[in-house]
Order: structure tokens, then sequence, then C-alpha cells
């Protein structure tokens, strides 16, 4: 059986493809954005998500973990997280009496999904469906190319949201299997987007042309503003044209927003965008009013084209 990791499944999401859905949340990504807001998704494989402020100190989970990888030092644990990527039985969750330590992440199988997917089928309506989410589900070439096959051949409405920080190759053999794409486009100059991302575009951008050129779905560009990285009329000009020499004519923007911050200290990670604002109403509108002269529809936060 094709089996993949996921970390999270949500159901009733209004926000990432036509009607009511269930959001598949895969494991793993190519790009580490300082704004990400599912840090426990970055890594591609189940990791430890430790809530201290849960913690009582009580060491089960320093005594259960055969491979020694957990210390305290001042009243805090610390995880060799090198280690715990190697771990497939998680006996320091499963000793943690007071859930401060959970285990991030599982494996599934595409037939075990589907059944959670058919469960969710009721809840719908005629115009809903699944969305693929992350993390990067292109990361998972295998497992997506399946599901989605699966989804298609039970007459459900696919849709996946992408980086496009993958292989051409992992996205092609997918095609056929979806309905709509959501393609991230970030920054449109290479060495600012490495910055923000941890990744050059070139690979990105060359996907997001292939895609205009060869994928018959619908496929919708958005863009994260981050006040001050990729607000400026340069920047938001350039995508513009970029987007007209491709051949399409719609956007979604989305606001930055700071919802994930309170799960990086949980995979052990640093916050680094407290001081990232979020774009004011009047510079959404003005972003607008570039891509309009373009011949662009631009959907702005929760206006979205469906």
């Amino acid at each position: 059986m094709t089996e993949g990791y996921l970390f999270d499944i949500q159901g009733f999401s209004v926000h990432d493809g036509p009607g009511c859905r269930t959001l598949i949340f895969f494991k793993g990504c190519s790009l580490r954005c300082l704004w990400c807001s599912n840090p426990e998704g970055i890594n591609p494989l189940p990791e430890p998500l430790y809530n201290s402020s849960k913690c009582i100190f009580d060491h089960l989970c320093v005594d259960a973990c055969p491979n020694q990888s957990i210390s305290v030092q001042n009243n805090t644990l610390y995880f060799d997280r090198n280690q715990c990527y190697d771990c497939n039985t998680y006996e320091c969750a499963g000793a943690c009496c007071t859930g401060a330590l959970k285990i991030g992440g599982y494996s599934i199988s595409c037939e075990e999904l589907m059944k959670k997917i058919q469960r969710d089928r009721q809840y719908w309506g005629s115009n809903g469906g699944i969305t693929l989410t992350g993390g990067e589900p292109f990361l998972q070439p295998i497992f997506t190319k399946e599901l989605l096959l699966q989804c298609h051949n039970s007459f459900i409405h696919t849709a996946v949201e992408t980086c496009g920080n993958v292989s051409w190759q992992n996205i092609e053999q997918s095609l056929e299997y979806l309905d709509w794409i959501f393609f991230d486009l970030k920054q449109m100059d290479d060495s600012k987007h490495a910055i923000m991302t941890g990744a050059g575009n070139k690979l990105i951008l060359e996907n997001a042309r292939k895609l205009a050129l060869n994928f018959n779905g619908r496929l919708i560009f958005r863009m994260p503003v981050v006040s001050h990285l990729n607000d400026d009329k340069e920047h938001i000009r350039h995508l513009a044209s970029f987007l007209n020499s491709i051949g399409k004519e719609e956007i979604n923007i989305l606001p930055l927003h700071h919802f994930g911050r309170d799960k990086y200290a949980l995979a052990g990670l640093n916050y680094y965008t407290r001081d990232f604002s979020s774009p004011s109403k009047e510079s959404l509108s003005q972003i607008q009013s570039i891509f309009n002269e373009y011949k662009i529809n631009c959907y702005s936060g929760s206006d979205t084209p469906f």
C-alpha cells in the first residue's frame, strides 16, 4: 500500500477552494519561509512537539526514550531531533501523562485516508472536495499521485496548494487528476526570494510557466504580502508583467498573519517574524490597483475567486 506522511486533516474549510472542503496537510517542505504558519510541516518526518507549560518534569519521557535523545537542563527538555527523526516507536510521547509531549506527524495509507475523505464527503455539498496543502504535497509525489487518482476515480473535486519549488516531474504526473492548483509566487527577484524563503525562485518560475502551458484545470496564483519584503510597487509590477507573459489573469494576495507563531516553540524553532507587520488595507488596495492596471483580477485575503 502507498503511504505518506501528514500532520493534520481539517474539515469544513471554505478558503482553500470551492465549496466546503477537507484540507490534508502534508509533512515536508522545500522552502523555509520566514513567516511560515505551519512550522510543524517543514520537516518531512514525524517529530516531537513539546509544550513546556504542561510539563511537570517527571522524567517519564526521558526514561522511556530508547535512544537517550532527551535531556533536562534548567527545567527545560532538550531533544536531539536528528535522532528523533529516525525513531518510529515514539515511546516518549506515550509515556507523557500531561500532554506536554506529542508527536507531530504520522504515516497513513491512501486506503485509510480515502476512508476519512469519504466520511467527510457528506458534509461538502455539491461544490466541495479536497485540498492538499502542507508543507508541500509534491515532495511526496507517489503518494500524492495515488491519492489524487483515487479521488479522481471517485468523482471528488481536487485541489493542491504548492510553493512550486519541486521538480517538474513531481508535478506533471498528477496534473490529469487535479481540478485546481493554487501556486505561490512570493518574490520575483531571485536573491530576495532566497532571503525570504531559503531558496531562489528560478525553478518556481519555470514550473509556473510550464503549468500555464500544460495544465487544463484552474490555475490561481497567490502572493503572501509581507510589508517591506514584497509589497513595493516595483515588485508588484514585475509580478504582474510575469503573469501577463504567461497568459494568466488572476491572483489572490494574502496579507501576512501571525497565527502560527506559538507553534514554533513546540517544534524547537525560533520565530523570526514577530517584527514583521501585516499590510494595511490601503496597501492591499494599492496592490490590487496595480494588478488591475495589467488586466489581472486580484482577490484580497478572504475575497477569494470562488
